[in-house]
């Protein structure tokens, strides 16, 4: 797990250096979403004004590691302690 830990980190920095001093508008923008205050399709129209044309891929990188790794940690099971497997005697 901590491999794609590291991959939603270099996604974040990929994408916080194409974004430069706009960052903090785009993680505002990112919050409205998460909050469903805004769309999806507003955030990325902002997200592709916020950034040049050659690095919006970084955006959809970002986001797909961000799925990547809630779906990892939805799928691990969760470790349980032995004692629910046994039974009363």
């Amino acid at each position: 797990m901590a491999g794609h830990a590291s991959e939603l980190e270099i996604a974040k920095k990929n994408l916080t250096d194409a974004i430069g001093d706009n960052v903090k508008h785009y993680w505002a923008n990112l919050k409205l979403w998460f909050k469903q205050k805004i769309s999806k399709e507003e955030f990325d129209v902002e997200a592709r004004r916020l950034l040049p044309q050659e690095n919006v891929h970084f955006h959809n990188d970002f986001l797909l590691a961000i799925l990547t790794r809630c779906q990892i940690i939805v799928s691990t099971p969760a470790t349980q302690p032995e004692s629910w497997l046994e039974t009363d005697k």
